[in-house]
């Protein structure tokens, strides 16, 4: 198993003004993940946070507007460890962006 760990970032039209979020927090911490269990998350994630894919990658969703208060709300996942399953995550990150087109 692998941890991960998710957060959220909400971001008005205010807040994106001064390049800021509304509001940011993690929705889970340390979560366990088989290797299965990750690629399948990851469909919910195209956007990679660098070109590089590394232990220090991690990935977001496509924010999704609330029509009603015009908040646009992200996920993003993230490597939490252990150290040595680093590898897992960097070859299901290249697993996801190969097969997700």
């Amino acid at each position: 198993m692998l941890l991960c760990s998710k957060t959220y970032e909400i971001i008005t039209e205010e807040t994106a003004e001064n390049g800021e979020a509304d509001d940011a927090g993690f929705i889970f911490q340390g979560e366990p993940f088989t290797f299965r269990e990750l690629v399948q998350e990851l469909r919910y994630f195209p956007h990679l946070s660098r070109t590089e894919i590394d232990r220090w990658t991690w990935v977001t969703s496509e924010a999704e507007q609330n029509y009603r208060t015009g908040e646009h709300r992200s996920e993003s996942l993230h490597f939490a460890g252990p150290e040595h399953k680093a590898k897992y995550w960097i070859k299901a990150l290249n697993y996801a962006q190969r097969y997700a087109r």
